[in-house]
């Protein structure tokens, strides 16, 4: 029988530990330890009394970290939370401690509840769980990177007309190529975030009601729609009311009138001056690509 407690304790223990220690890591604590606190006992050897109180000490810096980690910490969650924890933190030192997933956001806050990254980041729920080393989990989806690209793309190409007019009003020898190649990088992207945006819409809906009405399931599901029909119909089938987005008024009229005949002009090329059925010549468009052109494109706020 004492050897029975002693193996509960030594498990216990080392339950919270890596609990304890992958929690750190999520929140970005993990850096801020003193090396002996990185470093799993081997409880085996411990005495019951030692592991008692090493039991209560964990638990408590356990839930000084699960305050950050956590929105809402109830410490009658304590042993499913760590349990969860303590086997990523198995399936992480399997891969030795290097970036891992720990699960979609929707999966990881089913087991231990709503992220405390909530408080300064959306968390969409299909979104990755990423993470670095003790520097921190990230929460990864890409409409968060399509849009650093859009910001970067676009200051970039601000800068390059920048330089341009510059030259231009030093009658200095110059090119717009750089500049040309930054414009059609800005409106690529800009549809590339609408797309994921829409997507996202529909896969967030579909995780977090798996119950909800076939009907708006097989529409949301249905990947042969437009872009345009997909972001004037998603928000309102996602939302339960009626069509959120009116496409012939400005600016999705523009956006997708001029814009999108830019864009297709871009990932559809074709050289030569003959028009396209709907009247546009792609040739044109493709190379037409000044600061209005680009600033129509880029998404209103």
């Amino acid at each position: 029988m004492p050897i029975e407690k002693h193996s509960r304790l030594v498990e216990h223990a080392l339950a919270l530990k890596k609990a304890w220690l992958l929690a750190a890591a999520i929140v970005g604590a993990g850096e801020q330890l003193p090396q002996k606190d990185l470093h799993i006992p081997n409880y085996l050897a411990w005495e019951n009394k030692a592991l008692k109180r090493q039991i209560r000490n964990l638990e408590d810096d356990f839930e000084d970290v699960a305050k950050l980690l956590l929105l809402a910490w109830k410490r009658n969650n304590l042993p499913s939370i760590t349990a969860w924890l303590a086997e990523r933190f198995d399936e992480w030192q399997q891969a030795e401690f290097s970036v891992f997933e720990l699960g979609r956001v929707h999966d990881v806050e089913q087991a231990v509840g709503l992220l405390g990254h909530r408080r300064m980041i959306d968390c969409p729920p299909y979104a990755q769980v990423l993470l670095q080393g003790f520097f921190g989990a990230a929460i990864r989806h890409p409409e968060y990177h399509l849009a650093r690209d859009l910001a970067l793309l676009y200051n970039l190409f601000l800068d390059s007309e920048a330089i341009l007019n510059e030259q231009q009003r030093k009658k200095q020898r110059h090119s717009s190529e750089h500049s040309q190649s930054l414009a059609r990088s800005v409106i690529l992207t800009c549809f590339n975030l609408l797309e994921s945006f829409v997507s996202g819409l529909a896969t967030a809906y579909l995780i977090e009601d798996p119950d909800g009405p076939e009907d708006i399931r097989e529409k949301l599901e249905d990947n042969k729609l437009s872009l345009r029909k997909r972001l004037v119909s998603f928000p309102s089938l996602v939302a339960g009311g009626s069509v959120l987005i009116d496409d012939s008024k400005p600016p999705l009229k523009k956006l997708f009138g001029e814009c999108k005949e830019r864009r297709d002009s871009f990932v559809h090329c074709e050289p030569g001056p003959t028009p396209t059925k709907w009247g546009y010549v792609k040739e044109k468009h493709f190379h037409d690509v000044d600061r209005p052109v680009v600033r129509d494109g880029r998404p209103h706020t």
